[in-house]
């Protein structure tokens, strides 16, 4: 028997519930909706229904650990982590991608404090909905609080300039070094933390008209980005309800370019800063939601911070505000490529990092001492063209020396003898294809080049020589 529908009118949602709404424009009870996606089930089951997946620790916590990326600080808070040169390198790499987006945008990099006076009326109202979740700093008479995004610091900023209709709209963006106190059940591994790192951009518009396409456009970039690195995201948007009747064509234009339902939260009108706030969430490989990216429009802080501009007919206006981390924090951003690399384990294939985040990209193994110069010859050339490539000088067999390698999942090993010196061509062991080729030095720095495409690039940041780094345990 098939299963049929009850399609909701927009008469018939309230604030304060949840809805589906599908590419038609069908708004559904969550309840009564008939899931054939496993993936947005698991959204839905844990927003709406409070099902939670049965604890286990997440599997990119045993990865992280064992590629020496991250551990936790035992010298500090709980949900404090340490970045091993790996993982500095790596998350570098990842503050590197975001910036690189933003700037393509037109946006300005600043930086900010990170401490705010909580006395301040506008900090202390924008402070309220966050609750306990702040950390706070007491210093002579005065209560401050460490930020929880890049808002405080930017908003402040744009309050002191004097702005025109020209300069809009006006990107600003941030790594933001943030820090929430989230509680201590809740703290796990990357995926929730109580210090990280935040991209947060911010775009000025003249009236709700321009926000909504250039929210638009950011909402495609950012699924655009995912696509990139070969995920998809399941969205959540929190709505406020008199913009969900007033602006109902362009939340259904949203839907219509997902290709796919969403859940909807309708929220009191007022209530917020914000008028539409769309959560992306990354559905991990146990089946367990997490936001990630977020995108709003927010109709509220600039009348708070007395943010303002002159119009063309010389009267003074508030901007309207989109708040976006088109990547989430890079913490959350890490998460998804080691929980990526989970998913391969789950289906029996190699897991890997993409070319352009594996903190070795190349490792060069010389089959004896004898082999060690031209070694060293090769891999200076390939560091030449920006590739990250290392020696493993150390006194082993090859094939223990080529399985270190694999356990540190490098995309290329280069194997080079008495064979590979005469005939000018490297061996090369290819993780993505499991192959081993026979290829020239300009040929294989051509595969690589064109694998990382136009993705950063950053050097080693440790020695060259395997032999020479200690071990950190």
């Amino acid at each position: 028997m098939e299963y049929v529908l009850n399609s909701l009118s927009l008469d018939d949602i309230y604030p304060n519930e949840y809805y589906i709404v599908d590419i038609e424009g069908n708004i559904y009870y969550p309840e009564e909706y008939d899931y054939k996606d496993e993936y947005f089930k698991a959204l839905v089951d844990h927003e709406v229904f409070k099902k939670e997946v049965k604890r286990k620790k997440s599997p990119h916590i045993d990865l992280m650990k064992k590629l020496k990326l991250a551990e936790h600080e035992p010298y500090t808070d709980s949900g404090h982590l340490t970045y091993l040169p790996k993982g500095a390198l790596v998350l570098d790499l990842l503050a590197d991608r975001s910036l690189q987006v933003v700037l393509a945008l037109g946006a300005m990099p600043v930086k900010s404090s990170i401490l705010y006076d909580l006395n301040i009326d506008a900090i202390k109202e924008h402070a309220k909905l966050f609750g306990q979740r702040m950390y706070k700093v007491k210093s002579e008479k005065r209560t401050f609080v460490l930020r929880y995004a890049a808002c405080f610091g930017q908003f402040s900023l744009l309050k002191r300039h004097y702005l025109t209709y020209r300069d809009l709209p006006l990107r600003i963006f941030e790594l933001a070094d943030s820090y929430r106190y989230e509680q201590r059940g809740e703290i796990s591994g990357l995926a929730r933390v109580r210090r990280f790192y935040m991209p947060d951009l911010h775009v000025l518009l003249k009236d709700l008209d321009e926000a909504k396409k250039e929210f638009l456009s950011l909402y495609k970039l950012i699924f655009s980005e995912a696509e990139r690195y070969g995920w998809t995201y399941y969205s959540l948007y929190n709505i406020d309800s008199s913009f969900l009747r007033n602006e109902w064509n362009f939340v259904l234009g949203l839907v219509k370019f997902e290709g796919k339902p969403v859940l909807l939260h309708t929220v009191e009108e007022g209530k917020y800063y914000w008028r539409i706030n769309v959560e992306f969430t990354y559905i991990d490989s146990q089946m367990r939601p997490l936001e990630t990216a977020t995108i709003q429009i927010d109709t509220g802080n600039a009348e708070r911070f007395d943010i303002t501009y002159i119009d063309k007919d010389s009267t003074k206006k508030y901007p309207v505000i989109i708040h976006t981390a088109i990547h989430g924090s890079l913490e959350r951003f890490l998460f998804e490529f080691l929980e990526e690399a989970a998913k391969m384990q789950i289906r029996g294939e190699k897991p890997q990092l993409p070319v352009w985040l594996s903190p070795v990209q190349v490792r060069i193994i010389p089959v004896s001492e004898k082999h060690l110069s031209f070694a060293i010859d090769v891999a200076k050339k390939i560091a030449e063209a920006m590739i990250r490539v290392d020696v493993d000088d150390r006194a082993l067999t090859v094939s223990k020396k080529v399985m270190e390698a694999e356990r540190e999942w490098i995309p290329y090993i280069v194997i080079i003898g008495e064979k590979e010196i005469e005939k000018g061509e490297l061996t090369v062991r290819i993780r993505k294809t499991g192959e081993i080729r026979h290829l020239e030095i300009n040929k294989l720095i051509d595969i690589i080049d064109t694998e990382i495409g136009d993705m950063p690039r950053r050097p080693l940041y440790f020695p060259m020589f395997v032999s020479r780094r200690p071990e950190i345990t």
